[in-house]
């Protein structure tokens, strides 16, 4: 620090606050901003749709389906021969047990039993970390699955066809 902002501190005059004046100063303008940010709020919820539409969204689904076209894959599944079947077929298994176990919870405990989604873990506690486990296994499997047919780009080819998949069922009404 000069010589001269040390002056300029030495000389400043104290301001003593009153804790009981200040806190009463910070409870109303703490009390404004409440009610400003919840108008706020109200305000975008009224104007913002309830879709999952979004720039994002849009790219990630025609991204799936430029996957899809260029790399022919129902084709490739249903007649290459390089494909390993035992392990694709093992794949399948294992996302259908995770399609299953969704349906499950989101139609099921939601819409039947009126579980809420904050519940599901508490009613059957082994559901989510099966679904997980037979995705991340099924989709492992998968991917070795395709890897003699379109080497590298497997990876990168199934992840985009997945986020396109995960785009279209956000976007579905239940």
């Amino acid at each position: 620090m000069s010589q001269s902002e040390l002056r300029l501190r030495n000389n400043a005059p104290e301001i003593k606050i009153n804790d009981q004046f200040f806190s009463e100063i910070m409870t109303k303008s703490s009390n404004r901003l409440d009610e400003k940010e919840k108008l706020i709020l109200d305000k975008q919820l009224q104007t913002s749709s309830s879709s999952g539409l979004s720039i994002e969204n849009i790219c990630w689904f025609v991204a799936s389906l430029v996957c899809l076209y260029i790399s022919d894959i129902f084709k490739v599944i249903v007649s290459d021969d390089r494909v390993l079947r035992t392990l694709l077929y093992a794949s399948f298994l294992l996302i259908l047990v995770n399609i299953l176990i969704a349906l499950y919870i989101i139609f099921y405990l939601t819409k039947v039993k009126k579980i809420s989604s904050n519940k599901w873990n508490e009613y059957n506690p082994i559901l989510i970390p099966v679904a997980t486990g037979s995705f991340v296994i099924g989709s492992i499997l998968l991917t070795i699955s395709l890897w003699p047919v379109y080497n590298w780009l497997t990876a990168p080819l199934l992840f985009t066809i997945f986020m396109g998949f995960i785009v279209v069922i956000v976007n579905i009404p239940i």
